[in-house]
């Protein structure tokens, strides 16, 4: 933030006139510096800016549009129905119960190096919005329960933790590689697939922007 000190008991007018010009020499500045990099960049970087500028306007001042998905077959479809218990003895799936406003699924791997940072990152996406309805699913495709016991418990997840020992539900929403993640709406509809857990909180937080706030989690 720009500032300017006047001396003391100085006059409104004068005051003003100092701000104004402050600013406007601010402004002044800016614009040639955007100038300047826009031309450093070329064609193709200022398509790429613009592109930025757009995003952040729908994305980051906001709730905004539901932000972009990978490319992936069930977007936009009805998510797979199951329920499964979690190595925690808690029955967990889609569709959730009335309470449910958002479900987040997220399959990962003990071996997964992105898999450790996408975890944590959505333990505290839950930990800040399960009493907003969102549960978070985590569902491990090791070959044994205790090795998905054990890498959740590394990895501070707190979140109910399904072992798909078979990966069946891994082969029916399609995953070929992990993490991948899904955000489902609370009608059922895959809303968003992706890798980035920023980008699964945002969209989170578009779905919970349309409806009513008040749900409380079925995993409080």
């Amino acid at each position: 933030m720009l500032q300017a000190k006047a001396a003391d008991k100085p006059s409104s007018v004068g005051v003003v006139g100092v701000v104004v010009g402050v600013v406007g020499v601010a402004r002044a500045t800016l614009a040639a510096t955007a100038r300047s990099a826009l031309s450093r960049l070329g064609s193709a970087g200022r398509t790429g800016a613009l592109a930025s500028a757009a995003a952040c306007a729908t994305l980051a001042c906001g709730p905004g549009a539901m932000p972009a998905s990978v490319r992936h077959p069930l977007v936009g479809s009805a998510a797979p129905e199951f329920h499964a218990e979690s190595t925690a003895a808690v029955t967990v799936g889609v569709p959730g119960t009335r309470r449910t406003r958002v479900t987040v699924i997220d399959f990962w791997a003990s071996w997964c190096a992105s898999c450790s940072r996408t975890l944590p990152a959505l333990d505290e996406l839950w930990r800040d919005r399960k009493a907003d309805g969102v549960a978070v699913i985590g569902v491990n495709v090791d070959d044994s329960e205790a090795a998905a016991e054990a890498a959740a418990y590394e990895l501070g997840a707190t979140f109910p933790i399904v072992a798909d020992l078979g990966q069946r539900l891994t082969g029916t929403y399609g995953v070929a590689q992990v993490p991948l993640t899904f955000v489902v709406d609370g009608a059922g509809t895959v809303r968003w697939v992706g890798r980035d857990p920023a980008i699964a909180r945002r969209a989170v937080e578009v779905l919970l922007s349309e409806r009513p706030a008040g749900a409380r989690s079925v995993f409080e």
